[in-house]
C-alpha cells in the first residue's frame, strides 16, 4: 500500500510537471512573443495607500524582459522541458512504488540545475528555482523510499 505522504508528493509533482511541460512548450513555440514581454509596475492608488499592505521593492534596472533573446528563451524552454519530463517520469514510477523512479527524479533535478547553465550561461540559474524547490521534494520522497520496490 502506498503511503499518504508519497501519494501527496506524487500528485503535487504531477501538477507541477504538467504545468512545466505546458509552460516550456509555449515558451519554445512563442519565444519571440515571450521575448517582447515587458515588466509592468503596479502604481498604488494614494487614496488606498493607507489601507494597503506593505509593498516590497523589486529591483529592475530597466523594463526590458529577462531574458530578451528568443534563442536564450528557447534554450531555457528545452532545459525546463527536460527537467519536467524526467521528474514526471520519476514521479509516475514512484507512484507505482518503483524505487528507480526516485533516481530518475533526482537525475531530473540535476538536469534542471545544470542544463540551464550549460545552454544559457550562469545567469540562467535564476530560472532554476523549481529545481531547487525539487530538492526539498527529493528529501521528502527519500522518507518513503523504503516502501518502494
Amino acid at each position: 500500500m502506498r503511503p499518504q505522504l508519497l501519494t501527496l508528493l506524487c500528485i503535487l509533482t504531477f501538477l507541477s510537471c504538467g504545468w512545466g511541460l505546458i509552460d516550456s512548450t509555449v515558451s519554445f513555440v512563442q519565444a519571440d512573443a515571450v521575448a517582447e514581454t515587458r515588466y509592468v509596475e503596479s502604481k498604488p492608488d494614494p487614496a488606498k495607500k493607507k489601507d494597503a499592505p506593505k509593498q516590497y521593492f523589486e529591483d529592475r534596472s530597466s523594463d526590458a524582459p529577462a531574458p530578451g533573446d528568443p534563442d536564450e528563451i528557447k534554450s531555457l524552454a528545452i532545459a525546463q522541458f527536460a527537467y519536467s519530463l524526467l521528474t514526471l517520469i520519476g514521479a509516475i514510477l514512484m507512484f507505482r512504488l518503483r524505487r528507480v523512479g526516485f533516481w530518475i527524479y533526482v537525475a531530473g533535478i540535476a538536469v534542471g540545475l545544470v542544463l540551464p547553465v550549460v545552454l544559457a550561461g550562469v545567469g540562467a540559474l535564476n530560472t532554476s528555482f523549481g529545481a531547487f524547490f525539487s530538492l526539498i521534494f527529493a528529501g521528502l520522497y527519500w522518507l518513503s523510499i523504503k516502501e518502494m520496490n
